[in-house]
């Protein structure tokens, strides 16, 4: 009797966990087979994510993915690794801190072929791999490694051409319906230039101008050129004696547009083409002066209506109407934000204050009907590892990110990360719930920010409080060294970049 008792104790032991796991796993209605499952990966430039009504903002920017955000996984406190393009979404494709993968500067850096990306993974899953987005674009070239995975790579630019590039990304859809498909797209939409079209800056404000801010895409593109050229001191200022000789000789101060961006594209110098653009855009807008802020905010926020209202919307329309919608997974994310004179500048690239490291990371997974909001801090390397796991594919060992699945199941595990960390050419910063390191290697120019009590990050503690800076300082010094670098071999600049531009890459990331 006292054998039987154990017999029936040692089944006991053994099958009630397993019975309990089989029984949680039907209720979470996890996947049998990856294969059935497709994956739409959206990057958004430039998307700060209190900009989204998902995440609290007062204008109603973002219809479409609200709707979307309602049944999906929203991870409120989510951290870029860098805040500029090239290095933030490297790291989502590889789950690699920039310091690791080391592709931080343009015209210059690759990705080691060490390193595995998202799309290797999938398409040895069987996956097909699509990449749409401007492969001409030097933070995204795809020769860099942004193509590395993807079988087939369209260039699908969409500032001024956004139908075209919504019309290429659903035909995709539509003709590779029966496959399992991997889909990867970009927008520069709501990157500077902001030129929302009329109808939808309309939505927010009945201004129809304002003076000094360019809102006309050929009078920016080509136009901004002829302007400088016009000026022979500004002009040599930005494209060197020769190449403005050259410009000149050619006739181009009357040139039309094609022929102007074919003059740079031609002998390699886009950069100091988009140096121009850049400059002339901001030569006249003022963001200290309230009004104009309020303005250039209002546009960047028609950008991201036009986007969701043009784009999202209608991707996820053609997914219900070719009856796939309940079996793709949907992933909309960010590179950084946008700064508005916060901290007394404008754009990204510069800092790690909020507004350009906090980003959207919006999970929608089909067999998760309850949309779930997620407060604990998370990383855009935890991307990738998300991804994998919540198909069943195994995560590669290099990834430094964490996966989110359990979070986005229901269950409440421990917090995927003490602290979140950024690193560029020349700053770095950790961040817990409640106070931001900033390092600055190159000035020493350090700042602590409370988080609580300055949600804002005005106030900075780097001396008041040097014992809690000296901690969280030796944190981060110690992460990096923790961190392995995969950089194969030194990289060198692209001909035709001099140093000057060199030299301004390596202390911002852009030129």
């Amino acid at each position: 009797m006292r054998k039987r008792h154990k017999r029936f104790l040692l089944i006991l032991t053994v099958l009630l966990p397993l019975l309990c796991i089989l029984l949680f796993a039907k209720k979470l209605k996890h996947p049998k087979r990856f294969e059935n499952y497709n994956v739409i990966l959206v990057f958004i430039d430039t998307l700060r994510a209190d900009r989204l009504g998902c995440y609290g903002y007062f204008r109603n920017t973002s219809p479409n993915i609200d709707k979307l955000a309602r049944t999906s996984a929203v991870f409120e406190e989510n951290f870029s690794t860098a805040t500029y393009t090239l290095p933030s979404f490297m790291s989502i494709i590889t789950a690699l801190y920039p310091s690791s993968h080391g592709v931080l500067k343009i015209f210059k850096d690759r990705l080691s072929g060490r390193v595995t990306t998202l799309a290797q993974v999938l398409k040895a899953y069987g996956y097909v791999t699509v990449w749409f987005g401007p492969c001409d674009d030097p933070h995204l070239d795809t020769a860099v490694g942004f193509g590395r995975g993807f079988e087939e790579i369209y260039s699908s630019g969409d500032v001024c051409g956004l139908m075209d590039y919504r019309e290429n990304i659903l035909g995709w859809i539509e003709k590779n319906k029966k496959e399992g498909f991997f889909l990867n797209f970009h927008t520069y939409k709501l990157h500077t230039p902001y030129m929302p079209g009329p109808e939808y800056k309309a939505k927010f404000t009945k201004i129809k101008g304002l003076s000094g801010v360019t809102e006309n895409f050929d009078e920016y593109s080509a136009g901004s050129i002829r302007k400088v050229a016009g000026d022979k001191k500004l002009a040599i200022h930005f494209m060197g004696k020769k190449l403005y000789r050259q410009f000149i000789s050619e006739g181009l101060l009357k040139g039309s547009d094609r022929e102007v961006r074919d003059f740079f594209t031609a002998r390699g110098q886009e950069n100091k083409m988009l140096n121009i653009q850049d400059y002339v855009y901001w030569a006249d807008i003022d963001l200290k002066d309230k009004t104009t802020n309020a303005y250039i905010q209002i546009l960047y926020d028609a950008d991201i209506l036009e986007y969701d209202q043009e784009v999202i919307g209608p991707l996820i329309a053609k997914l219900k109407e070719l009856g796939i919608y309940d079996k793709t997974m949907i992933v909309i994310c960010s590179d950084h934000g946008e700064e508005f004179y916060e901290h007394g500048d404008h754009g990204h690239g510069a800092t790690f204050y909020d507004e350009v490291t906090r980003v959207p990371l919006i999970v929608h997974v089909p067999w998760i009907k309850k949309g779930r909001r997620i407060r604990e801090l998370t990383q855009t390397v935890d991307i990738m590892p998300t991804i994998l796991d919540l198909l069943d594919i195994p995560v590669p060992g290099q990834a430094q990110g964490k996966s989110l699945k359990e979070f986005i199941c229901g269950r409440h595990p421990l917090p995927p990360h003490e602290y979140v960390f950024g690193m560029m050419s020349t700053l770095s910063y950790i961040r817990s719930k409640d106070l931001l390191f900033v390092a600055d290697n190159d000035s020493g120019r350090n700042g602590l920010f409370d988080l609580v009590l300055d949600p804002g990050e005005k106030n900075n503690l780097n001396f008041e409080k040097c014992d809690v800076a000296a901690k969280l300082e030796f944190e981060l010094e110690a992460f990096r060294k923790s961190l392995p670098s995969y950089r194969d071999r030194e990289y060198f600049f692209d001909p035709g970049i001099d140093k000057e531009t060199q030299e301004k890459i390596r202390k911002t990331g852009y030129w």
